[in-house]
């Protein structure tokens, strides 16, 4: 009797580390091989999007839609004269997807079920290659290299065009673009020089879609808003300087009042989760409170250089970053580093990522490979 008790005990004990080893594995479930030459990733702009069923990507002069589950194709497009896609996140809604890039000077909407382009447009100049646009139900708002904002309507007619410099007084194109309401909200960054050399302001503007009035303003001398698409969720903007002393702020979206600001945080790249803002702030990732901006957490990572500006993915309750080449996991509650892989199989580095569905989705220069979460 008592063997039968030790072997059962035995057996529980086995099956639990073989759980505890299968409940924390971050396996690889498949890889995707670029068909083009891809992008270094230091320029690299767009994240992997996933979008229903399918996850979108474009470091190789093509846009490429694969299914989730097992990485076959599910359509792909090559843009003329090898144009690469740089803006900072994917602009779709239902089956339409809007995109842009600078090589042919285009927009474009494409069907996000089949690949097949709706239209594409030339603008009437230069367009802003590093930086995000948006929509709202009528309209199209795409920035320009030259201070200029288009509005095309959903069918590809330039309807409108808002010159930033004579009307709002700032010599800078917009970085990122958010419509709120009637309000048609953008960031800007431009440079100025005192004794201690050159430095970044940062603006976040609000002027009336319509009659272009200027609805509130917020400036900051603490950096610029540069990289990373300043966010908009339940009517406020998160926003964070890219340089600088540094500062990351949220304000209240129908007047700008600045609801909390944290100073000392360099936001190269930065996301929502329910409770938190997490930061890539360099040489390290920050978890700040969502709703008073108090730091939650402060996680160093080793090794320097890298693109600073690769983002953040969460997925329930661990966060997603590559660094330097590397990969990380960290557990949200408290920012421990609980995995971490020192480079892809293909021995390149890892790069921009999403995660969801159960999946981390993660680019490298060669190919885009698909993960197990980590639980």
């Amino acid at each position: 009797m008592k063997h039968i008790i030790y072997l059962s005990l035995i057996l529980v004990f086995l099956n639990s580390c073989g759980n505890s080893k299968k409940k924390y594995e971050f396996q690889n479930i498949w890889v995707f091989e670029y068909t083009r030459p891809a992008e270094a990733l230091s320029l690299v702009a767009t994240p992997p999007t996933l979008i229903g069923k399918n996850i979108l990507f474009s470091p190789d002069k093509q846009l490429t839609v694969l299914e989730q589950n097992n990485g076959s194709v599910v359509w792909n497009y090559v843009f003329e004269n090898d144009a690469y896609i740089y803006t900072n996140e994917f602009q779709y809604e239902g089956d339409w997807l809007y995109t842009k890039e600078n090589t042919n000077e285009k927009t474009y909407r494409f069907d996000l079920r089949t690949g097949e382009l709706a239209w594409s447009e030339k603008a009437p100049e230069d367009l802003h290659q590093w930086s995000n646009d948006s929509f709202d139900e009528n309209w199209l708002y795409i920035s320009s290299r030259y201070q200029k904002i288009f509005r095309y309507s959903k069918n590809g007619k330039l309807n409108k065009t808002y010159d930033l410099v004579p009307s709002f007084g700032v010599i800078s194109s917009a970085r990122s673009i958010r419509i709120f309401a009637n309000q048609l909200i953008f960031s800007q960054a431009w440079q100025e020089q005192n004794d201690n050399g050159y430095f970044f302001n940062g603006r976040i503007l609000s002027i009336h879609k319509e009659t272009e009035e200027v609805l509130w303003e917020y400036r900051t001398d603490n950096g610029g808003f540069i990289f990373e698409p300043i966010l908009l969720e339940d009517e406020i903007i998160y926003a964070g300087v890219t340089d600088g002393p540094g500062e990351f702020v949220a304000l209240n979206a129908t007047n700008g009042k600045v609801i909390w600001k944290t100073l000392g945080i360099i936001g190269q790249s930065y996301t929502l989760t329910d409770s938190m803002v997490l930061v890539n702030g360099g040489v390290s990732l920050y978890a700040l409170d969502k709703f008073t901006g108090k730091e939650l957490w402060n996680t160093g990572l080793k090794f320097g250089g890298g693109h600073g500006q690769d983002n953040i993915a969460y997925l329930d309750g661990y966060v997603y970053h590559a660094h330097s080449g590397r990969l990380y996991v960290l557990d949200a509650r408290n920012g421990e580093i609980v995995h971490s892989e020192e480079r892809s199989p293909d021995g390149s580095p890892f790069g921009l990522l999403t995660a969801g569905n159960g999946k981390v989705f993660v680019q490298t220069d060669v190919a885009l490979y698909a993960y197990t979460a980590w639980e």
